[in-house]
């Protein structure tokens, strides 16, 4: 989820003031208009792009217009989702993660610009005194330097918070603070610790009492033991190359809190987009104030590349949020990718109008595809279809990359040399240990060999080049397949160290064989 940089015309306080006047307000009718035969348009679309369920609300000048689930939320395609039907929301989460800290900046028991040292002692990173400074601002906003670092927390169901605090010295940086955009989870997880020791409460309590209990969120869950109880949650799915769509189990994930957490429906998710374009307040109740939604609305970093016209607006991502323009008017939204479920919620502050849209399906284009759609019908244009044609491309392109793919496969093993043959299976067994990521386990099954790290195993492929792949059938375990595994050892036949790529644009880390 990532993009870059140019000087945005609009400052924070002028975007309230400007979402305020709630420009471009449409009478009821022609609200009504713009959304009629909006389910039949949905039903086709989740239909075309192959998705089990598919949730959308849509909110205007502070209702509720638009509310529904289509298709089924199990595995048998058995139970029909409904507006009650929780799906994990992923990143959508990290705009809860800013609400609360712009809650307790609200009441001066935390400060954007302090540094997270001033909740977190001894938190220390990577490069020293270099990133000494980073502040919450940083952490939220993506500009710390710290790049991914994603499989140290995937399916890490041991791994604490603070926990977390005495890896962080051991997680290179990749980039000087405060220079460019580096998207990364973790430093969100840290703000929810930071959270925690000023309020004395978990993340998720203090969640619960501070923000959803007064939004009235019922149908909210903060962790996947507690979603797994609801009977009414729609089952994660993914499309294999062999078996088609198959379903997700449910992974718990519990170090995520602020990053990844919130698991709602779609009805509860509207309040939020209530909340979100009252700019602070619900129902009558002010739960935060002008100035901190003005902070987290704020674009900071620039993404992604250099518009080709120099007039043309760059975007952007503040605390939690991403900033652009849609059609000449302010965008601020956020996607979220986890575990068989994708998500988006997007505002037009100005126009105030607003949408979230759901599925459970992961790294689906489907909420991507039909926003446009869904904003026009909320701005009142005539609705132009841009999901049907953008079905369209998406299909000729996976098409295309099916092609490609099977010539570069057959292209890469020709060209690739033979190396010299990699150690013995029994040497490559052991316990390996990196101070940042933790442990990686190898064993035999049988005559192969096995990886496990997080308690995701993965059978090891060898390749003509001596190295390893990593390859795992289960869905729930997917980030852990497709990576080069390389065994080490200072004399013939032995093995003292494994290499593994876990993270673009740094050097593969090296595990050593612990003792």
């Amino acid at each position: 989820m990532g993009t870059r940089r140019q000087a945005l015309v609009w400052t924070a306080g002028s975007l309230l003031a400007a979402a305020g006047a709630r420009v471009g307000a449409q009478p009821a009718a022609a609200t009504a208009d713009a959304l009629a035969g909006l389910d039949g348009w949905l039903e086709a679309q989740r239909v075309g792009w192959g998705v089990p369920a598919l949730a959308v609300a849509l909110v205007r000048d502070g209702r509720v217009v638009y509310l529904k689930a289509l298709g089924m939320r199990d595995a048998a395609g058995t139970l029909p989702a409904n507006t009650e039907t929780v799906f994990r929301g992923g990143s959508v989460s990290k705009a809860f993660g800013a609400a609360t800290v712009a809650m307790l900046v609200d009441e001066g028991r935390m400060a954007w610009d302090a540094p997270v040292t001033t909740y977190v002692p001894e938190l220390r990173f990577a490069g020293g005194d270099a990133y000494a400074g980073i502040t919450l601002r940083d952490m939220l906003s993506h500009r710390t330097g710290l790049p991914r670092h994603e499989l140290l927390w995937y399916n890490n169901q041991r791994l604490t918070r603070q926990g977390l605090v005495a890896r962080m010295p051991h997680l290179e940086m990749s980039a000087p603070l405060r220079s460019r955009y580096q998207y990364t989870n973790l430093m969100f997880v840290l703000a929810g610790l930071a959270v925690e020791r000023v309020t004395g409460q978990t993340w998720e309590a203090y969640t619960r009492a501070r923000l959803l209990a007064p939004l009235g969120l019922t149908r909210v869950h903060l962790s996947v033991p507690e979603m797994a109880l609801d009977s009414n949650h729609a089952v994660g799915h993914t499309t294999d190359a062999v078996r088609g769509r198959v379903p997700v189990p449910l992974r718990h994930d519990p170090l995520l809190g602020p990053a990844g957490a919130v698991n709602a429906s779609i009805g509860e998710f509207a309040r939020w987009v209530q909340l979100q374009l009252g700019r602070g307040q619900f129902e009558g109740r002010r739960l935060i104030s002008p100035a901190a939604m003005a902070a987290m609305w704020e674009p900071l970093v620039p993404t992604g590349p250099v518009p080709a016209r120099a007039d043309a607006p760059r975007s952007h991502v503040g605390l939690g949020w991403r900033i652009d323009r849609y059609r000449d008017t302010l965008r601020v939204a956020h996607g979220g990718d986890l575990n068989g479920y994708t998500a988006r919620v997007v505002l037009l502050p100005e126009k105030n109008a607003g949408l979230a849209v759901l599925v459970n399906h992961g790294s689906h284009p489907l909420p991507n595809a039909v926003t446009p759609d869904l904003l026009d019908r909320l701005l009142g244009l005539t609705p132009e279809d841009h999901a049907s044609r953008a079905l369209a491309r998406h299909r000729a392109a996976e098409a295309a990359a099916r092609g490609a793919e099977g010539q570069t496969a057959a292209g890469v093993a020709a060209a690739t040399p033979a190396a010299s043959a990699p150690p013995p299976h029994g040497a490559c067994v052991g316990r390996y240990h990196h101070p940042g990521y933790g442990e990686l386990a190898v064993s035999l099954a049988g005559d192969a060999l096995v990886a496990t790290y997080n308690d995701m195993p993965a059978r090891l492929e060898p390749r003509p080049d001596g190295s390893y792949e990593t390859r795992t059938a289960r869905p729930e375990h997917e980030e852990f397949s497709g990576l080069r595994l390389v065994f080490q050892g200072d004399a013939p036949g032995s093995v003292d160290a494994v290499t593994a790529a876990l993270q673009d644009g740094l050097q593969p880390m090296r595990f050593r064989r612990a003792a």
